[in-house]
């Protein structure tokens, strides 16, 4: 009973870095946008500008709630990094984190957004260090390390 009372920490987004290039240059001035969608129904919105190398980034987000205590509760994390070219939405990062805990194979991919707007928005699926089941997301960044495309 005491459950339904409690708050706990709950992890809606790592840390995020990422670099936005258009044919290999870096573009400068670009509004990045962070959407967090949580169980509480309660939308997260903020975003940052590039800078003279592409770069950007935004902190990581946490919130406390009593959610995570209650009986049939699933906790799922919708994650959405995008931005906005000639009135199409690219995204950087979209995925779904369930729990409320970091995953590390998140934390590693969203650390190392590589972007370039040129790149096919794709499907794919990444190792779950915890499970046999595999992360799932959908992106036009890349990185160095393995990851299927479906």
């Amino acid at each position: 009973m005491l459950g339904l009372f409690k708050k706990y920490d709950v992890h809606l987004c790592p840390e995020v870095r990422g670099r936005i290039l258009d044919n290999s240059i870096p573009v400068k001035g670009l509004t990045v946008h962070r959407w967090l969608g949580y169980t509480d129904e309660v939308e997260r919105k903020d975003f940052t500008i590039t800078d003279d190398n592409g770069e950007f980034y935004f902190p990581e987000y946490n919130i406390r709630s009593k959610l995570p205590g209650r009986l049939f509760v699933e906790n799922l994390t919708v994650q959405v990094i995008y931005v906005c070219v000639d009135g199409e939405n690219l995204a950087l990062w979209d995925a779904v984190l369930e729990g409320i805990n970091p995953i590390e194979a998140f934390n590693k991919k969203l650390v190392s957004l590589n972007c370039d707007l040129t790149n096919e928005q794709v499907d794919f699926e990444f190792n779950n260090e915890s499970s046999q089941r595999k992360h799932n997301a959908t992106s036009i960044c890349r990185w160095s390390e393995d990851f299927t495309i479906y």
